[in-house]
């Protein structure tokens, strides 16, 4: 009996503490997958990029992902909506990607880098030769701080990059840059976004500590 009474009450503590630790989904959206985004912005020329993604919860894990939404040219929002397991999961290497644009009444869903809905648009841009003699895309003066908010870095996309983002795109399909320079393994995603890969994040706690120290606070 009191074996099955403090089986009892660990059950009740693992589940306090998993709320105390989950951020209040107060008016939190839900995405279940890349349909949903829609729903988040009616605005034209918008851009979901993926910059963070998060799991609270113990034996009710609920999982979170952070986005930066780029509209309407420079107006930018970062969201943070509550997501299903399986959108989660299946974006865990696309930190960093755009996953959803909207242009022109067009909406895309495949990752690709930050950024490719405005490459090759004159109304945000221009083409200029570089020092290797290729040709570079380049934001106009008004557009200046893009690359900023696209974690772009010191990167900067050429037309062998633009053709093959085209050629990715049309056939739906991820594109990571021609080095895989973005997403969750790539270096100017790592670069750009450096609070996602911080140690301390990454180090697993164990819950006997946790339940241990949730003891110590709150009886």
């Amino acid at each position: 009996m009191y074996k099955f009474f403090l089986y009892c009450m660990l059950v009740i503590l693992y589940l306090g503490l998993a709320k105390t630790l989950s951020p209040s989904e107060l008016g939190v959206h839900y995405l279940q997958n890349e349909k949903g985004f829609a729903k988040l912005s009616d605005k034209e020329n918008s851009s979901f990029i993926l910059i963070d993604t998060h799991v609270t919860g113990f034996l009710i894990k609920t999982y979170y992902q952070k986005y930066r939404v780029i509209s309407d040219y420079e107006n930018i929002e970062d969201l943070i909506v509550r997501t299903s397991k399986e959108f989660a999961r299946r974006n865990m290497e696309n930190i960093g990607l755009s996953l959803f644009r909207r242009a022109d009444g067009r909406e895309e869903f495949n990752p690709l880098p930050p950024g490719s809905l405005y490459i090759g648009d004159l109304e945000y841009g221009y083409w200029k030769k570089n020092r290797d003699g290729k040709m570079e895309w380049r934001f106009n003066k008004s557009f200046k701080n893009l690359p900023n908010y696209l974690g772009w870095g010191e990167f900067r996309p050429d037309e062998e990059f633009y053709k093959e983002m085209k050629l990715r795109t049309n056939a739906g399909q991820p594109y990571y840059g021609p080095n895989n320079e973005f997403g969750t393994k790539g270096k100017v995603t790592r670069a750009a976004f450096p609070h996602f890969f911080r140690e301390d994040r990454m180090k697993k706690v164990e819950l006997k500590t946790l339940l241990i120290e949730y003891l110590k606070e709150n009886f």
